[in-house]
């Protein structure tokens, strides 16, 4: 019964993190498309890497808020260190995703010769890398968590902001 529970959960916060990661991705690349826009950024190398770090740290915080549980919360540097690899592999993502749909697009026009409209976009390709890798990360860590393999976090109520009095009383 509980690893019903447990699937459940993880089929859940899938299903949820992957439109939540491409959301915040699309966004991300937004705000670096602006960024570039306000910074009088020139060179096309430098908006790509500024659009596959906006989509790596979008689709990073989307599934990085799918893979947090309520009943064990891990201490701010854990959440912190997760955070920015997350972010980091999400951006690797967005690389990748760009180099595939560069050849993706390549053979299409080669099909084509120019003719035909594109599948997709490239901008498109970065977004969809840096969804799928960020929420593979995300899958994997919440299957090793509900497997009981990558216990981080106590299950312990915590005591916030006692002070004295009954806070100290709890904890001893």
């Amino acid at each position: 019964m509980m690893w019903q529970k447990s699937g459940m959960s993880v089929l859940l916060r899938t299903v949820f993190g992957l439109p939540l990661a491409a959301v915040l991705g699309v966004i991300g690349m937004a705000v670096a498309s602006a960024m570039s826009v306000f910074f009088g950024v020139s060179g096309l190398s430098t908006l790509l890497t500024l659009l596959m770090i906006g989509a790596g740290v979008g689709a990073g915080i989307g599934a990085g808020v799918m893979m947090l549980r309520i009943d064990a919360v891990p201490s701010w540097p854990i959440l912190l260190a997760v955070g920015l690899a997350l972010a980091a592999f999400s951006a690797g993502g967005g690389w990748v995703g760009f180099q595939i749909g560069d050849r993706i697009s390549a053979l299409e026009d080669a099909n084509c010769v120019g003719v035909c409209g594109y599948l997709f976009k490239p901008r498109t390709y970065i977004a969809l890398g840096a969804t799928l890798v960020s929420n593979v990360i995300a899958l994997v860590f919440n299957i090793g968590y509900e497997g009981g393999f990558g216990r981080w976090a106590s299950t312990k109520p915590r005591v916030v902001g006692a002070t004295g009095g009954a806070g100290e009383a709890q904890r001893r």
